[in-house]
């Protein structure tokens, strides 16, 4: 799980596994930018994709819908990784960090399909392998 600084409790549930093999990751992590996207959810699952700013420490992390919105042009959204675990999201105020993932392999059929499908393909990625 990430880390999130403005949840008082957690519940724990049942860990989906995104992850087959995790090979690099950015170092330090970062902090989301974009929390407000996520209220709604109540978290942003492992494997999201996110648009990892190197120099600031922060991340844009893209939901479903804004995937789904930019088919036609994935490139335009900057995707340069995923994230390697959830996130939980109390509030428009949550304040969280996440490490990010740019080479292993994650399970497709963790996410929906059409999705996937978009992802797969990005081309500036070549270290991320989609597995069944």
């Amino acid at each position: 799980m990430g880390n999130t600084f403005d949840v008082n409790t957690v519940k724990y549930g049942h860990a989906r596994k995104v992850w087959r093999e995790i090979r690099h990751r950015y170092p330090g992590g970062g902090m989301v930018s974009n929390i407000s996207d996520w209220v709604a959810v109540g978290k942003i699952p492992a494997g999201t994709a996110v648009k990892f700013n190197l120099s600031g420490k922060t991340f844009t992390a893209y939901t479903d819908a804004q995937i789904k919105a930019a088919e036609s042009d994935i490139t335009t959204l900057g995707i340069n990784g995923y994230l390697q675990e959830d996130i939980l999201v109390a509030s428009g105020n949550t304040k969280a960090s996440g490490t990010v993932v740019y080479a292993g392999e994650i399970y497709q059929y963790m996410f929906d399909e059409e999705v996937v499908a978009i992802l797969q393909k990005i081309t500036t990625l070549p270290q991320i392998v989609w597995v069944q």
